[in-house]
Protein backbone atom coordinates (compact mmCIF):
# COMPACT_ATOMS: atom_id res chain seq x y z
CA UNK A 1 0.00 0.00 0.00
CA UNK A 2 1.23 3.46 -0.93
CA UNK A 3 -0.76 6.34 0.52
CA UNK A 4 -0.93 9.82 -0.96
CA UNK A 5 -1.45 12.62 1.59
CA UNK A 6 -2.80 15.82 0.06
CA UNK A 7 -2.48 18.65 0.94
CA UNK A 8 0.60 17.69 2.91
CA UNK A 9 1.37 21.13 4.32
CA UNK A 10 -1.22 20.80 7.09
CA UNK A 11 -0.20 19.67 10.60
CA UNK A 12 -2.66 16.78 10.47
CA UNK A 13 -0.99 15.55 7.29
CA UNK A 14 2.44 15.32 8.91
CA UNK A 15 0.95 13.57 11.93
CA UNK A 16 -0.79 11.03 9.69
CA UNK A 17 2.46 10.41 7.78
CA UNK A 18 4.25 9.57 11.02
CA UNK A 19 1.53 7.16 12.10
CA UNK A 20 1.30 5.48 8.67
CA UNK A 21 5.07 5.07 8.64
CA UNK A 22 4.81 3.16 11.91
CA UNK A 23 2.32 0.83 10.21
CA UNK A 24 4.98 0.12 7.55
CA UNK A 25 3.16 2.04 4.82
CA UNK A 26 4.92 4.07 2.13
CA UNK A 27 3.59 7.63 2.24
CA UNK A 28 3.81 10.20 -0.54
CA UNK A 29 3.08 13.84 0.22
CA UNK A 30 1.75 16.41 -2.22
CA UNK A 31 0.95 20.07 -1.88
CA UNK A 32 0.00 23.01 -4.08
CA UNK A 33 2.59 25.16 -2.34
CA UNK A 34 5.99 25.72 -3.92
CA UNK A 35 7.61 25.19 -0.51
CA UNK A 36 5.99 22.67 1.82
CA UNK A 37 7.30 22.78 5.41
CA UNK A 38 6.31 19.11 5.86
CA UNK A 39 7.93 17.73 2.71
CA UNK A 40 10.71 15.94 4.62
CA UNK A 41 8.12 13.94 6.61
CA UNK A 42 7.23 11.84 3.54
CA UNK A 43 8.95 9.06 1.62
CA UNK A 44 8.43 11.10 -1.55
CA UNK A 45 6.91 14.50 -2.28
CA UNK A 46 5.37 16.15 -5.34
CA UNK A 47 3.62 19.35 -6.23
CA UNK A 48 0.01 19.23 -7.42
CA UNK A 49 -2.08 22.10 -8.81
CA UNK A 50 -4.71 23.68 -6.58
CA UNK A 51 -7.94 21.66 -6.58
CA UNK A 52 -9.74 24.34 -8.60
CA UNK A 53 -7.18 24.29 -11.42
CA UNK A 54 -8.32 22.71 -14.72
CA UNK A 55 -5.31 20.37 -14.81
CA UNK A 56 -5.64 19.14 -11.22
CA UNK A 57 -7.06 15.70 -12.01
CA UNK A 58 -4.65 15.10 -14.89
CA UNK A 59 -1.73 15.87 -12.58
CA UNK A 60 -3.21 13.71 -9.83
CA UNK A 61 -3.66 10.78 -12.24
CA UNK A 62 -0.06 11.07 -13.41
CA UNK A 63 1.22 11.13 -9.82
CA UNK A 64 -0.88 8.10 -8.87
CA UNK A 65 0.49 6.14 -11.81
CA UNK A 66 4.09 7.23 -11.27
CA UNK A 67 4.16 6.44 -7.53
CA UNK A 68 1.77 3.45 -7.75
CA UNK A 69 -0.54 5.03 -5.18
CA UNK A 70 -3.43 2.93 -3.91
CA UNK A 71 -5.00 5.15 -1.23
CA UNK A 72 -5.46 8.87 -0.63
CA UNK A 73 -5.79 10.65 2.70
CA UNK A 74 -6.77 14.30 3.00
CA UNK A 75 -7.14 16.34 6.19
CA UNK A 76 -8.73 19.19 4.17
CA UNK A 77 -12.56 19.24 4.16
CA UNK A 78 -13.09 20.94 0.72
CA UNK A 79 -10.58 18.56 -0.88
CA UNK A 80 -12.31 15.55 0.64
CA UNK A 81 -15.69 16.77 -0.64
CA UNK A 82 -14.36 17.23 -4.19
CA UNK A 83 -12.59 13.87 -4.28
CA UNK A 84 -15.55 12.04 -2.80
CA UNK A 85 -17.64 13.30 -5.71
CA UNK A 86 -15.09 12.93 -8.52
CA UNK A 87 -12.88 9.91 -7.82
CA UNK A 88 -15.47 7.21 -8.64
CA UNK A 89 -15.47 8.38 -12.25
CA UNK A 90 -12.05 10.05 -12.66
CA UNK A 91 -9.86 7.58 -10.71
CA UNK A 92 -12.03 4.61 -9.69
CA UNK A 93 -9.02 2.55 -8.59
CA UNK A 94 -7.91 5.11 -6.02
CA UNK A 95 -9.40 4.59 -2.56
CA UNK A 96 -10.32 7.72 -0.60
CA UNK A 97 -9.66 7.13 3.10
CA UNK A 98 -12.61 8.32 5.13
CA UNK A 99 -14.59 9.58 6.78
CA UNK A 100 -13.72 13.14 5.88
CA UNK A 101 -12.18 15.60 8.34
CA UNK A 102 -15.45 17.45 9.03
CA UNK A 103 -17.33 14.20 9.62
CA UNK A 104 -14.53 12.93 11.86
CA UNK A 105 -14.77 16.06 13.97
CA UNK A 106 -18.55 15.85 14.22
CA UNK A 107 -18.21 12.21 15.26
CA UNK A 108 -15.68 13.22 17.93
CA UNK A 109 -18.09 15.80 19.30
CA UNK A 110 -21.02 13.37 19.23
CA UNK A 111 -18.98 10.67 20.97
CA UNK A 112 -17.64 13.15 23.53
CA UNK A 113 -21.13 14.36 24.37
CA UNK A 114 -22.34 10.79 24.82
CA UNK A 115 -19.44 10.14 27.20
CA UNK A 116 -20.20 13.42 28.95
CA UNK A 117 -23.84 12.47 29.54
CA UNK A 118 -22.87 9.01 30.79
CA UNK A 119 -20.17 10.57 32.98
CA UNK A 120 -22.63 13.08 34.39
CA UNK A 121 -24.95 10.26 35.49
CA UNK A 122 -22.07 8.48 37.21
CA UNK A 123 -20.80 11.69 38.82
CA UNK A 124 -24.30 12.27 40.20
CA UNK A 125 -24.28 8.76 41.65
CA UNK A 126 -21.00 9.48 43.45
CA UNK A 127 -22.35 12.84 44.63
CA UNK A 128 -25.53 11.27 45.94
CA UNK A 129 -27.47 14.06 44.23
CA UNK A 130 -27.80 15.56 40.74
CA UNK A 131 -24.43 17.00 39.73
CA UNK A 132 -24.15 20.74 39.11
CA UNK A 133 -21.70 20.16 36.26
CA UNK A 134 -22.96 20.37 32.65
CA UNK A 135 -22.54 17.27 30.49
CA UNK A 136 -20.48 19.40 28.08
CA UNK A 137 -18.06 20.23 30.90
CA UNK A 138 -17.52 16.57 31.71
CA UNK A 139 -17.19 15.77 28.00
CA UNK A 140 -14.44 18.34 27.62
CA UNK A 141 -12.72 17.28 30.83
CA UNK A 142 -12.63 13.62 29.79
CA UNK A 143 -11.30 14.51 26.34
CA UNK A 144 -8.57 16.81 27.68
CA UNK A 145 -7.41 14.53 30.47
CA UNK A 146 -6.59 11.78 27.98
CA UNK A 147 -3.76 13.97 26.65
CA UNK A 148 -1.97 13.72 30.02
CA UNK A 149 -0.13 10.55 31.09
CA UNK A 150 -1.12 9.06 34.42
CA UNK A 151 -3.09 6.34 36.17
CA UNK A 152 -6.04 8.40 37.33
CA UNK A 153 -8.87 6.14 36.17
CA UNK A 154 -12.16 7.19 34.58
CA UNK A 155 -14.14 6.16 37.68
CA UNK A 156 -11.88 8.19 39.96
CA UNK A 157 -12.20 11.22 37.66
CA UNK A 158 -15.98 10.98 37.73
CA UNK A 159 -15.98 10.59 41.50
CA UNK A 160 -13.96 13.81 41.71
CA UNK A 161 -16.54 15.42 39.42
CA UNK A 162 -19.23 14.19 41.80
CA UNK A 163 -17.85 15.34 45.15
CA UNK A 164 -15.54 18.32 44.59
CA UNK A 165 -18.11 20.89 43.35
CA UNK A 166 -20.03 20.64 46.64
CA UNK A 167 -16.94 20.68 48.87
CA UNK A 168 -16.70 23.52 51.40
CA UNK A 169 -14.58 26.56 50.62
CA UNK A 170 -10.88 25.96 51.06
CA UNK A 171 -7.75 24.85 49.26
CA UNK A 172 -7.43 21.75 47.10
CA UNK A 173 -4.09 20.16 47.98
CA UNK A 174 -2.52 17.30 46.05
CA UNK A 175 0.50 15.39 47.33
CA UNK A 176 2.12 13.68 44.33
CA UNK A 177 1.38 15.14 40.89
CA UNK A 178 3.65 13.35 38.35
CA UNK A 179 2.63 14.68 34.90
CA UNK A 180 -0.45 16.45 36.26
CA UNK A 181 -3.35 14.22 35.21
CA UNK A 182 -5.24 14.30 38.49
CA UNK A 183 -3.89 17.84 39.09
CA UNK A 184 -5.76 18.99 36.00
CA UNK A 185 -8.99 17.28 37.07
CA UNK A 186 -8.88 18.63 40.63
CA UNK A 187 -8.05 22.14 39.47
CA UNK A 188 -10.58 22.29 36.66
CA UNK A 189 -13.47 20.86 38.69
CA UNK A 190 -12.57 22.82 41.81
CA UNK A 191 -12.20 26.06 39.90
CA UNK A 192 -15.51 25.55 38.09
CA UNK A 193 -17.20 24.91 41.43
CA UNK A 194 -15.54 27.90 43.11
CA UNK A 195 -13.99 25.76 45.86
CA UNK A 196 -10.61 27.48 46.20
CA UNK A 197 -6.97 27.47 45.14
CA UNK A 198 -5.25 24.31 43.94
CA UNK A 199 -1.78 23.46 45.28
CA UNK A 200 0.26 20.53 43.94
CA UNK A 201 3.23 19.21 45.92
CA UNK A 202 5.83 16.93 44.36
CA UNK A 203 9.65 16.81 44.63
CA UNK A 204 9.94 15.22 41.17
CA UNK A 205 12.95 13.34 42.50
CA UNK A 206 14.06 9.77 41.73
CA UNK A 207 15.35 8.99 45.21
CA UNK A 208 12.09 10.01 46.84
CA UNK A 209 9.91 8.19 44.30
CA UNK A 210 11.15 4.66 45.04
CA UNK A 211 8.47 2.72 46.91
CA UNK A 212 10.49 0.31 49.03
CA UNK A 213 7.43 -1.58 50.32
CA UNK A 214 6.55 -2.63 46.76
CA UNK A 215 7.99 -5.55 44.75
CA UNK A 216 11.39 -5.01 43.14
CA UNK A 217 10.01 -4.55 39.64
CA UNK A 218 7.79 -1.71 40.90
CA UNK A 219 10.71 -0.12 42.76
CA UNK A 220 12.77 -0.19 39.57
CA UNK A 221 9.98 1.05 37.27
CA UNK A 222 10.87 4.73 37.62
CA UNK A 223 14.66 4.31 37.70
CA UNK A 224 15.01 5.12 34.01
CA UNK A 225 12.82 8.20 34.12
CA UNK A 226 14.28 11.66 33.71
CA UNK A 227 12.46 13.40 36.55
CA UNK A 228 13.29 16.84 35.20
CA UNK A 229 11.40 15.86 32.05
CA UNK A 230 8.49 14.57 34.15
CA UNK A 231 8.46 17.90 35.99
CA UNK A 232 8.56 19.73 32.64
CA UNK A 233 5.64 17.55 31.54
CA UNK A 234 3.67 18.73 34.56
CA UNK A 235 4.35 22.34 33.58
CA UNK A 236 3.33 21.65 29.98
CA UNK A 237 0.06 20.13 31.19
CA UNK A 238 -0.84 22.78 33.72
CA UNK A 239 0.43 25.95 32.05
CA UNK A 240 -1.80 25.05 29.13
CA UNK A 241 -4.99 24.40 31.06
CA UNK A 242 -4.85 25.49 34.72
CA UNK A 243 -7.72 27.77 35.70
CA UNK A 244 -8.37 30.00 38.69
CA UNK A 245 -5.83 30.10 41.52
CA UNK A 246 -3.24 27.40 40.89
CA UNK A 247 0.34 26.77 41.94
CA UNK A 248 2.82 24.10 42.97
CA UNK A 249 5.77 23.45 45.27
CA UNK A 250 8.66 21.32 44.03
CA UNK A 251 9.74 19.98 47.39
CA UNK A 252 9.01 17.19 49.83
CA UNK A 253 5.63 16.95 51.47
CA UNK A 254 7.18 17.87 54.83
CA UNK A 255 8.93 20.99 53.53
CA UNK A 256 5.83 22.06 51.59
CA UNK A 257 3.71 21.65 54.72
CA UNK A 258 6.05 23.99 56.57
CA UNK A 259 5.63 26.66 53.90
CA UNK A 260 1.88 26.14 53.68
CA UNK A 261 1.20 26.64 57.38
CA UNK A 262 3.64 29.54 57.66
CA UNK A 263 2.54 31.57 54.64
CA UNK A 264 -0.75 32.40 52.98
CA UNK A 265 0.77 32.53 49.51
CA UNK A 266 2.62 30.15 47.20
CA UNK A 267 4.98 31.52 44.56
CA UNK A 268 6.54 29.92 41.51
CA UNK A 269 8.22 31.40 38.40
CA UNK A 270 5.54 29.96 36.12
CA UNK A 271 2.33 30.74 38.04
CA UNK A 272 3.38 33.79 40.04
CA UNK A 273 1.97 34.31 43.53
CA UNK A 274 -1.20 32.46 44.55
CA UNK A 275 -3.10 33.21 47.77
CA UNK A 276 -4.14 30.20 49.84
CA UNK A 277 -6.73 29.79 52.58
CA UNK A 278 -4.52 27.75 54.90
CA UNK A 279 -7.43 25.32 55.30
CA UNK A 280 -8.05 22.32 53.05
CA UNK A 281 -11.34 21.47 51.38
CA UNK A 282 -10.01 18.51 49.36
CA UNK A 283 -6.81 16.59 50.18
CA UNK A 284 -5.55 14.13 47.57
CA UNK A 285 -2.79 11.84 48.85
CA UNK A 286 -0.97 10.30 45.89
CA UNK A 287 2.72 10.52 46.79
CA UNK A 288 5.05 7.67 47.69
CA UNK A 289 2.88 4.65 48.55
CA UNK A 290 5.12 3.22 51.28
CA UNK A 291 3.08 2.97 54.47
CA UNK A 292 5.43 5.27 56.38
CA UNK A 293 5.31 7.88 53.60
CA UNK A 294 1.51 7.84 53.34
CA UNK A 295 1.23 7.99 57.12
CA UNK A 296 3.54 11.01 57.26
CA UNK A 297 1.61 12.80 54.50
CA UNK A 298 -1.68 12.22 56.28
CA UNK A 299 -0.27 13.22 59.67
CA UNK A 300 1.00 16.49 58.19
CA UNK A 301 -1.91 17.50 56.00
CA UNK A 302 -4.92 15.61 57.38
CA UNK A 303 -5.47 17.89 60.42
CA UNK A 304 -5.87 20.85 58.04
CA UNK A 305 -8.95 19.40 56.31
CA UNK A 306 -12.01 21.44 57.24
CA UNK A 307 -15.36 19.98 58.42
CA UNK A 308 -17.29 18.80 55.38
CA UNK A 309 -14.03 18.36 53.46
CA UNK A 310 -12.75 15.34 51.60
CA UNK A 311 -9.63 13.18 51.93
CA UNK A 312 -8.83 11.03 48.90
CA UNK A 313 -6.38 8.16 49.47
CA UNK A 314 -5.14 7.13 46.04
CA UNK A 315 -4.53 3.43 45.34
CA UNK A 316 -6.47 2.19 48.33
CA UNK A 317 -6.87 -0.93 46.20
CA UNK A 318 -3.27 -1.28 44.98
CA UNK A 319 -1.99 -4.68 43.82
CA UNK A 320 1.63 -3.81 44.63
CA UNK A 321 1.32 -2.85 48.30
CA UNK A 322 -1.09 -2.00 51.09
CA UNK A 323 0.41 1.21 52.50
CA UNK A 324 -2.46 3.48 51.33
CA UNK A 325 -5.08 0.97 52.54
CA UNK A 326 -3.57 0.63 56.01
CA UNK A 327 -3.29 4.39 56.50
CA UNK A 328 -6.79 5.03 55.15
CA UNK A 329 -8.32 2.35 57.37
CA UNK A 330 -6.59 3.78 60.43
CA UNK A 331 -7.73 7.28 59.48
CA UNK A 332 -11.36 6.23 59.08
CA UNK A 333 -11.23 4.44 62.43
CA UNK A 334 -9.67 7.49 64.11
CA UNK A 335 -12.21 9.86 62.57
CA UNK A 336 -15.02 7.71 63.94
CA UNK A 337 -18.31 9.60 63.86
CA UNK A 338 -16.66 12.46 62.01
CA UNK A 339 -16.92 10.37 58.82
CA UNK A 340 -20.13 11.29 57.03
CA UNK A 341 -19.57 8.87 54.17
CA UNK A 342 -16.80 6.95 52.44
CA UNK A 343 -16.55 4.92 49.27
CA UNK A 344 -14.02 3.48 46.84
CA UNK A 345 -13.93 4.67 43.21
CA UNK A 346 -11.27 3.83 40.67
CA UNK A 347 -9.18 2.20 43.37
CA UNK A 348 -9.13 5.34 45.54
CA UNK A 349 -10.79 5.76 48.95
CA UNK A 350 -12.91 8.91 49.26
CA UNK A 351 -13.60 10.02 52.84
CA UNK A 352 -16.04 12.85 53.57
CA UNK A 353 -15.97 14.49 56.98
CA UNK A 354 -19.15 15.67 58.65
CA UNK A 355 -19.90 19.40 58.26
Amino acid sequence: MTILVFPSALEAAAKFAGEAGQWGRRVVGASSLDVDPNAAAFDAWARLPFIGAPDFFDALEALVEREQITDLFTPHAPTFHLLEQALPTRLPGLKLMGPGPFRRQMDRVTDALAEGRAGLAKASDYAGAPSSLPAEFIAGLLAQVETIHGECSRDKILAICGVVPSAPKGDIVEIGALFGKSSYVLNRVGSYGGVGATLCVDPWNLGLSVQTDAPTHIQEASSGWDWDVVYAGFLVSMLGCATGDFNYLRMTSEDAHGEYVRDRTVTSPEFGTTPTAGAIAVLHLDGNHDEAAVAQDFALWGPLVVPGGWVIFDDYNWPHGDGPRKVADRAIAAYGSRVQRSFVAGGAMFVNLTP
